[in-house]
Formats: structure tokens, sequence, C-alpha cells
């Protein structure tokens, strides 16, 4: 079984996410919290649910300073090729220590060209444990096919 955390862009899917977390009481993942510069988006931190440990996951280009090797791009962000390989082991690990449930925020286009979570998403769906993921509402039906999901339920961000 797949949740699918949906809604328009800023609509609070990963507030929801958060929320979805806390009302199940268990479960492990990452949630994505953005950093601003006054109205600019700065970055997003990957926050770890269980640890609330925060790492630098995704940089705008103009304040990229090569403080990470760049894994891949969408827009004007770039993607830390060491925050998608810790995730990644995080998410292995959860996986191996059978977490009911695995929580990946802002799953989208990365993902459907086998980038980003992609890697990840494959390692929960072929587990047993389910995965709760945020995807925008444009993208859902896209990421159902791709990951030929049959069984799912959709939360509607509030």
């Amino acid at each position: 079984m797949v949740t699918i955390i949906t809604g328009k862009i800023n609509s609070n899917k990963t507030s929801t996410m958060i929320a979805h977390h806390r009302k199940l009481g268990c479960g492990d993942g990452f949630v994505s919290v953005k950093n601003m510069v006054g109205d600019t988006v700065h970055s997003y931190d990957a926050m770890q649910l269980s640890t609330e440990k925060k790492q630098v996951l995704i940089k705008r280009d103009i304040f990229y300073d090569n403080d990470f090797t760049v894994a891949c791009s969408i827009g004007p962000y770039l993607f830390s090729e060491e925050t998608l390989f810790y995730i990644h082991k995080q998410v292995e690990a959860m996986v191996h220590a059978n977490e009911p449930y695995v929580f990946l925020d802002e799953v989208g286009v990365l993902e459907l060209e086998s980038k980003g979570f992609d890697l990840s998403i494959k390692t929960v769906l072929k587990s047993n444990s389910q995965l709760v993921m945020a995807v925008r509402e444009d993208l859902v039906e896209q990421l159902i096919r791709h990951y030929k999901i049959v069984n799912y339920t959709i939360l509607v961000a509030k």
C-alpha cells in the first residue's frame, strides 16, 4: 500500500506529511524543509523525521558555492549527491529494520526521469514497508503509472 499526500505547490504537503507521521506514531523518512533569503528560496534541507537531523539536499544555483557534488538539477535547483546517497542508505536501513512506513517528500519530475529518490522508492516498493510520499497533484497519475502502483490512498494536503 502506498499513501500519496498531494496538493498544489505551497499547499502544506510537507506539514501534512509531518502530521500524518505523528498521527501514525511510527515509521521514519525524510521531509524537505524550505530555507528562504527574503522572498527567494535559498535551499531545502532533508530532515529525518525520527531524529530531526537536517542536511542540505537542494540549493538554488545563485547560492551554490561548490559545497557539495551536484547529482542532478531541475530548473535553478541543484541536488546534493552526498545527501541523496545518505537518504538512500537510511531508507535501506529502514526497510531492513522493517519500519512499517517510509516517508519521502517532494517526489516528482526527477523520479519520473529515474533520478532523485527513484532508487529509494523502488527499494520501499519491493519491501514490506509502506511508502508515504508527497507529490504535486499534477504529477500523481504519472507517478502511479511510472511505478506501477496499484494499491494506494490519496490524502489531500490541508
